[in-house]
């Protein structure tokens, strides 16, 4: 049920498997329009799933596992934390094919937690400073607002699968949060 709402609300193929282990596959990787990247401990099987699914991959040797709290990005840019090496960065440049920065965002380690971006928009924590916005703002090459998901949770990343076509959002989320949802990531 859960694997057809998205197939159909989204307009993609779904492909099932855990990664690392985890049911919480969203937490583990980040993706792109280009690429997925996965973390280091990713086994075997999850891998052969990703390939058969035709998507570009490429494995983070870092000993930063949850990537998808770890990384913000569109096609245009990925904004990450600062924790990761200079070679998992060049790695990321390749797998998404686009440019990678450091994250501007000092209150928040986990600037992909705090925020859910397609190349339309980008939904960010409310308490984020406005320069902070700004800066995402540039990076990411597309319009930036503040918003929650499921009656006022600012991480919006944990209840909001998005693409540049529609977004499926917690089933606790407020007709005002829908709106501001789809006004910001599908630029309507």
């Amino acid at each position: 049920m859960f694997s057809s709402t998205i197939e159909e609300a989204l307009e993609v193929e779904v492909y099932r498997t855990n990664i690392s282990g985890t049911i919480l596959v969203g937490t583990m990787v980040a993706m792109n329009n280009n690429g997925i990247a996965l973390p280091r401990h990713v086994y075997e099987n999850e891998i052969k799933v990703i390939k058969n699914s035709g998507l570009n991959y490429a494995i983070l040797e870092d000993k930063l596992t949850a990537l998808g709290n770890l990384i913000l990005l569109n096609d245009y840019c990925a904004i990450v934390s600062k924790e990761f090496s200079k070679k998992s960065i060049k790695t990321m440049e390749d797998v998404f094919g686009c440019e990678v920065e450091k994250s501007p965002v000092k209150e928040f380690r986990n600037i992909g937690s705090v925020g859910i971006a397609t190349n339309k928009g980008a939904l960010l924590h409310p308490s984020l400073k406005e320069e902070e916005l700004k800066k995402i703002e540039e990076l990411l090459r597309v319009e930036v607002d503040i918003g929650t998901v499921n009656r006022g949770i600012g991480f919006v990343r944990t209840g909001i699968i998005a693409n540049n076509k529609n977004v499926v959002v917690g089933d606790l989320t407020t007709g005002v949060e829908i709106v501001r949802i789809e006004d910001t990531l599908l630029g309507r």
